[in-house]
């Protein structure tokens, strides 16, 4: 079995909570779209009205920790509690791999068969990923340089730790490091075990691995879609929001990476099972491939 934990922002720091709803129901569709046996688990605060909660595969476990602010390190906090508390939902299922996801990107359908297939392995980080908007008629697909990895993981049930403050550990070691010292003081105010490696986060997970001994290989295709909308968490702004992605020299990153861009096909949307445009409302549809 494999279990994807992600989690879902609060409703009242939703600009649009029936926007949110709707991305997660899409990309809690395509992690169902998979060979085999699944489970999905959501860290939240809020659960939403939607036919999710009468999935028997799905399970929204709800933490009671207040409010972040709307700041990149709160955020971050934030999703991390809620990432450690559906991997413990996760293990208690009795999952094989947990698998960590954002709650607003597609899943290949590959992703399940690809898993069984290799019953033994320590796990996979995604070392490319596709950027894509609803409605849209190219993707732009991504590379990853190492030992970064993107938002989408996958590691074996016996390999997922917990750690409690005072912190302590490699993974602490790695973070502090990166001088992520803000971060680290939120979230050890909440006094919680957090799952480590949703506590080191994405751009440390390869680095992780490896120093303890544990590596994981690279996904040998892109694992999710990475859906660009203007709440995500990588580009919302606002006078109490992290900034904005500049517009100074967008152009030229534009430019740059018009090489990267791909017809978005039938092939591509059976993979990361994107609904027709019919089923997409206009309001939902548009954006940039280029906002991050």
């Amino acid at each position: 079995m494999i279990a994807f934990c992600t989690s879902l922002r609060a409703r009242p720091l939703s600009h649009n909570w029936a926007y949110h709803t709707w991305l997660l129901e899409r990309t809690v569709d395509s992690m169902l779209a998979q060979a085999g046996d699944v489970r999905v688990v959501i860290g939240c605060h809020d659960v939403p009205d939607s036919p999710l909660t009468r999935d028997p595969r799905v399970h929204f476990e709800r933490v009671t920790i207040g409010l972040p602010a709307r700041t990149f390190d709160d955020m971050s906090v934030d999703k991390v509690i809620k990432h450690s508390v559906a991997a413990r939902r996760a293990l208690a299922e009795g999952c094989d791999y947990v698998i960590f996801n954002d709650a607003d990107d597609l899943v290949s359908n590959r992703v399940g068969a690809f898993v069984a297939a290799n019953p033994n392995a320590n796990g996979w980080y995604s070392a490319s990923q596709i950027f894509y908007t609803y409605g849209g008629r190219v993707a732009r697909h991504s590379s990853i340089v190492p030992p970064r990895s993107g938002p989408f993981v996958v590691v074996r049930r016996d390999l997922i730790e917990f750690n409690s403050p005072p912190f302590a550990g490699e993974w602490l070691s790695i973070v502090q490091s990166g001088g992520e010292l803000e971060y680290l003081s939120l979230l050890a105010r909440h006094q919680l075990p957090v799952c480590t490696l949703a506590a080191a986060g994405h751009g440390y997970y390869t680095t992780l691995m490896g120093r303890t001994g544990r590596a994981l290989a690279p996904m040998p295709f892109p694992a999710n879609l990475v859906i660009n909308h203007p709440d995500s968490m990588s580009t919302s702004g606002g006078r109490h929001g992290y900034s904005a992605i500049s517009m100074v020299g967008s152009l030229r990153r534009s430019i740059k990476w018009l090489p990267t861009l791909r017809r978005s096909g039938a092939a591509m949307m059976a993979e990361y099972h994107v609904p027709p445009d019919s089923d997409i409302p206009p309001a939902y549809r548009g954006g940039s491939v280029f906002w991050r």
